[in-house]
């Protein structure tokens, strides 16, 4: 917990606390982590990686404008602000906060309307099939979800200002226990065939929208924020939660754009069997993927979003309210040491997390989905997809922290330069390796363009803000990667003695012994980021007085 002295802000701020909102957070999202590979399993069990391929895409819509209007832009734009308006004047604060709700919901009811109204417009119109009259229909029930899921990110946002971490946390465990149960109880209502039976899901994820947003309410109260309706949007600090956020709809946005363009490329060039060609100018090609390629992307892109959630991103929201407080002081000084321990720590999980996953994968694939209407080939065909997303997992948690630094001195234009570039590589990139990799090329493209931009914005963001990050950031990288040496000959070694035991078995047996052989590996070398994880206290943290 963070403790606060005097009325207008912190005035002292002891370095490294931000490890033990980390921890709330990585705690919450494990369990809805885990809820959420149980979900898919259901799913996938149930349904199939056909029909969930075409589920996917509708799905994906809401879940974009999520990251661009809720905790992604909106949150990493409005935190800075709302904070030094905290500092300053905490009443103008919370009606900033109902301004910019008040504004979300108008400008997103707005794009729902017109959403509704292009698919009616396609539907009644339009030429297409079968499935493709389905995906529109799963898209317009699904499209409201959108105002509800945006809002209940920002407030999320308002709510990690005043350092309460629990309910943003929490809110995505109601979504999978609502799917869970749309799925195994209330599919029936919907028909007899699978390709009917997956409306179940789309009704259950409005009402889990509905139910994440009553979550909110309380410790919104108790903070003193009233989600009241104010028509109030031209004093100077909404408008410059605004003038943040246009920018950063792309910049950290970038790796939802670059995973949405996968599954638009891999639905284009998916056929229905393996061989099948299609003609463009005279030409005739192989389609590079089948149908079902957008399940496998899917879901080794969950399989991969295990430690980047329950880590990476509850890391990167954590210290993001302690960065913009030493920016907004100009304390360039903490700033760096308290960035520096994010970046070690970041290391410290991401590297074992990437080895691990790359050993495991197969096991891991077959274990969580591997059942009734997912089959061997769907897991082969997984496991091959997220071999390449692994590759990117340390760049996709750093991402989280380097970018919000950027944020943090209310610099929303570098990321975006940045990132529009990425997009336009990752676009090139996977038209390239989606032909000699299939879905694992697509997944690469992403990986790639994710290391490539964490990489130049690091760089940029020392030399300009002239930030020391680098102390005892070698030696602890080494310490590290040596564990994670230790571990992955642990993990070869005893997938190769159950070779001939079942997956689950495999992966038990696998990922606890690991996890004991890191621990006991980064004991001994002596690693301060174990103790840092394990305790409250950061390596190296000191005080910042006020």
């Amino acid at each position: 917990m963070v403790i606060l002295h005097s009325g207008s802000g912190p005035g002292r701020l002891k370095n490294g606390h931000f490890i033990g909102s980390a921890r709330l957070i990585s705690i919450l999202t494990l369990l809805s982590r885990i809820l959420g590979l149980v979900r898919d399993a259901v799913c996938l069990g149930f349904f199939g990686a056909r029909v969930w391929h075409f589920f996917l895409l509708p799905f994906m819509i809401p879940n974009l404008f999520r990251r661009l209007f809720g905790e992604g832009a909106l949150s990493s734009a409005l935190i800075p602000v709302y904070t030094e308006q905290l500092q300053k004047d905490p009443q103008g604060a919370r009606l900033l906060a109902r301004s910019l709700v008040t504004l979300l919901i108008i400008i997103l009811s707005f794009l729902t309307l017109v959403g509704e109204g292009i698919l009616y417009i396609y539907w009644q119109f339009g030429v297409g099939s079968v499935k493709t009259h389905l995906v529109l229909s799963l898209a317009a029930i699904m499209l409201p979800y959108m105002i509800l899921i945006c809002t209940v990110a920002t407030l999320g946002g308002i709510l990690n200002a005043h350092r309460h971490f629990f309910a943003p946390a929490a809110a995505p465990i109601l979504l999978n226990v609502c799917i869970i149960g749309a799925v195994v109880w209330f599919r029936g209502y919907f028909g007899d065939d699978p390709w009917e039976q997956i409306f179940s899901v789309a009704v259950a994820i409005l009402v889990a929208g509905i139910l994440q947003l009553v979550l909110q309410y309380p410790f919104l109260r108790r903070e003193g924020v009233s989600l009241r309706p104010r028509f109030v949007f031209f004093d100077d600090s909404l408008k410059k939660v605004i003038r943040l956020t246009v920018p950063m709809l792309v910049g950290l946005s970038v790796v939802q754009i670059n995973t949405l363009m996968d599954y638009v490329i891999a639905s284009a060039l998916a056929g229905e069997a393996a061989g099948e060609t299609f003609t463009v100018w005279g030409y005739t090609f192989t389609y590079p993927v089948v149908e079902g390629a957008n399940s496998y992307l899917y879901c080794a892109n969950r399989l991969y979003q295990v430690p980047l959630g329950i880590f990476g991103i509850a890391l990167g929201t954590a210290i993001f309210p302690f960065l913009s407080w030493h920016a907004g002081r100009k304390d360039y000084s903490a700033f760096g040491r308290t960035l520096g321990q994010g970046l070690r720590i970041v290391i410290f999980i991401a590297l074992p997390a990437t080895v691990g996953m790359i050993v495991i994968r197969h096991p891991l694939v077959a274990a969580v989905y591997e059942r009734r209407n997912f089959t061997p080939g769907d897991t082969l065909a997984t496991a091959w997809t997220l071999l390449f997303y692994s590759l990117g997992i340390g760049a996709y948690c750093l991402q989280q922290i380097v970018i919000r630094a950027y944020y943090s001195f209310q610099d929303s234009l570098t990321p975006v330069k940045i990132a529009v570039r990425m997009v336009v590589l990752n676009f090139v990139l996977n038209v390239i390796l989606i032909w000699p990799l299939a879905t694992g090329g697509l997944a690469l493209s992403t990986a790639l363009c994710a290391t490539i931009q964490v990489i130049v914005l690091l760089v940029m963001l020392v030399r300009r803000y002239d930030i020391k990050v680098t102390t005892d950031l070698l030696p602890s990288a080494m310490k590290t990667a040596a564990a994670t040496l230790v571990m992955a000959v642990a993990a070869l070694g005893v997938l190769y003695l159950l070779r001939a035991e079942t997956s689950a078995i495999q992966l038990l047996v696998t990922v606890s012994l690991c996890g004991a052989v890191f621990t006991v590996a980064s004991r001994l070398l002596k690693n301060e980021e174990l103790t840092a994880l394990m305790h409250r206290q950061a390596p190296g943290a000191g005080e910042v007085e006020g």
